[in-house]
């Protein structure tokens, strides 16, 4: 029998070993299981966990249980077996693997030793496996998910088609998590969206207020829309960030701002 309870990552094993007397009272191993890893698990993942004899691994019981889409660690455990397949004078481990189509992508290699009547608490830190040479990393396991480096910054402009800004405006740039972009072209409030998919970095068309400014500040806000109209995609080095066209010039110089 198996017993799952989802909460964020947690998970819970329940394995019944059959042909044992009746009246034999069950032994419960209990714990977590994680890995250093930070890496989401990807669909159809098995968390498994075995009670083996140590030192030749026999294994004693076993069970699993399907771990929910891009699962995370830790991982709770409940293994209850019958006493009578557990010898009190024995020595027992445990062994937890990490199975997804097919393969094995966790697994401590040398038994966790428990006791031999039960025992709870148990951690078990498990190794990545690296996949056999004929099967690719990405069809086993997702890449781990990294930060976008231009999102949830405020991005000040210091020069558009390598000229300076003027020193009487400030125009800026930011990209919230959900890919809408704002900021103040050196006169007008605008809005847009990015678009990382297709390009390294697109706009959408912009759209904004109305409102009238010194002619050299309005001037510098037109160049300033149509790069970003132009742009392909950016370079980015520390604080620094250039945002280019599909021929890879500079149209739009930004720094991060404090």
């Amino acid at each position: 029998m198996l017993v799952r309870t989802i909460k964020g990552a947690a998970l819970a094993l329940l394995a019944l070993i059959v042909a044992t007397p009746a009246f034999a009272a069950d032994l419960s191993f209990t714990g977590q299981v994680t890995y250093r890893e930070r890496m989401a698990l990807p669909a159809n993942a098995e968390l498994w966990v075995t009670l083996v004899s140590v030192p030749d691994q026999t294994p004693i019981a076993s069970a699993a249980a399907a771990l929910p889409a891009r699962s995370q660690v830790p991982l709770h455990y409940a293994l209850n077996v019958r006493s009578a397949v557990v010898r009190p004078t024995g020595a027992y481990g445990l062994i937890a693997e990490i199975r997804a189509q097919g393969q094995t992508l966790f697994r401590n290699w040398q038994p966790i030793e428990v006791q031999s009547g039960g025992q709870a608490g148990t951690q078990i830190q498990l190794t990545f496996t690296p996949p056999p040479p004929h099967l690719a990393p990405e069809q086993i396991l997702p890449p781990p998910e990294t930060p976008n480096p231009l999102v949830d910054i405020v991005w000040t402009v210091t020069s558009i088609g390598g000229d300076p800004i003027l020193p009487q405006s400030k125009v800026t740039l930011s990209i919230a998590g959900d890919q809408r972009v704002g900021g103040s072209g050196g006169c007008n409030s605008y809005f847009t969206e990015a678009d990382f998919a297709g390009p390294p970095l697109t706009f959408s068309p912009i759209a904004g207020t109305r409102m009238a400014c010194d002619p050299a500040v309005m001037a510098q806000e037109g160049r300033f829309f149509a790069a970003l109209d132009a742009t392909a995609g950016y370079e980015l080095a520390g604080n620094a960030l250039k945002l280019v066209d599909a021929a890879g010039v500079p149209l739009v110089g930004l720094v991060r701002q404090p």
